[in-house]
């Protein structure tokens, strides 16, 4: 379901901060990879408590660079810098 919205609302981003978004990803692996890829600049990471699980699967995936980058901390600095300046 949150894959159609993500395409119909250009303003709709999801962050990767519950548990319960690690275990969609782990779910069907190959789904999961997917879907990181094609929402690269509308997913950010997060966490809620201190563990590097979700760290730890991101970096099996073996994502391209630029689209582990977006999700890890480029689109969080996007956006937040673009409602600092104004402009968001």
């Amino acid at each position: 379901r949150l894959a159609p919205m993500m395409r119909q609302y250009r303003n709709l981003y999801a962050d990767l901060s519950a548990g319960s978004g690690l275990r969609a990803l782990q779910r069907d692996r190959d789904f999961g990879r997917d879907f990181l890829l094609e929402f690269q600049d509308k997913l950010l990471f997060g966490r809620d408590y201190f563990d590097t699980k979700l760290m730890d699967f991101l970096r099996t995936l073996e994502l391209p660079a630029e689209a582990f980058d977006k999700i890890a901390y480029q689109n969080a600095e996007r956006l937040l810098s673009s409602y600092l300046d104004g402009t968001g």
